[in-house]
């Protein structure tokens, strides 16, 4: 009967091991893909900040070489 007895609580340890492990597999799988998720959305912010600041200084370098070049036209 006591053999029966600790087979059982190690089978219903072992049981809850595996719970454990799979509920913190999820756990960690699901933080490290949405710290990804957000560190990708912060790149990506940044990107796009940098690609607007260099068409605004590709704006006004256009306006800047019209501008010369009608400087130069009324010479």
């Amino acid at each position: 009967m006591e053999t029966a007895t600790t087979l059982s609580r190690g089978v219903s340890e072992f049981g809850f091991m595996v719970v454990c492990s799979a509920v913190y597999l999820v756990c960690s799988a699901s933080v490290l893909f949405f710290f990804v998720k957000w560190f990708v959305r912060v790149v990506d912010n940044i990107i796009d900040r940098q690609q607007h600041i260099l068409d605004e200084m590709l704006q006004l370098l256009k306006e800047l070489h019209a501008m010369v070049k009608a400087m130069r036209e009324k010479l």
